[in-house]
């Protein structure tokens, strides 16, 4: 298994289904899903994976997946993370 600086479970995701706020004119903000297009990463963070993870922007680095545990991530994010 290789060794990374971050996020050490991981596995790739093609176009995978997220959640995002969308404002409902009778009941306000509610949440619904969206498939994103492209290679994403699912990660399963650990303590030490905290700083990483606040220094992405919500909805744009990262995402909450629509179903399942940990996070999703722009494989981009990763690499620039991975990088020596």
């Amino acid at each position: 298994m290789k060794k990374y600086k971050f996020f050490q479970v991981r596995m790739g995701e093609n176009n995978p289904s997220v959640i995002i706020p969308a404002v409902n004119q009778h009941t306000g903000l509610t949440y619904e899903s969206q498939q994103l297009l492209g290679k994403f990463t699912r990660v399963m963070p650990t303590g030490s994976d905290h700083q990483a993870l606040c220094m992405m922007v919500h909805r744009e680095d990262k995402f909450a997946p629509a179903s399942g545990n940990g996070v999703i991530i722009r494989n981009e994010i990763l690499k620039q993370l991975d990088a020596p």
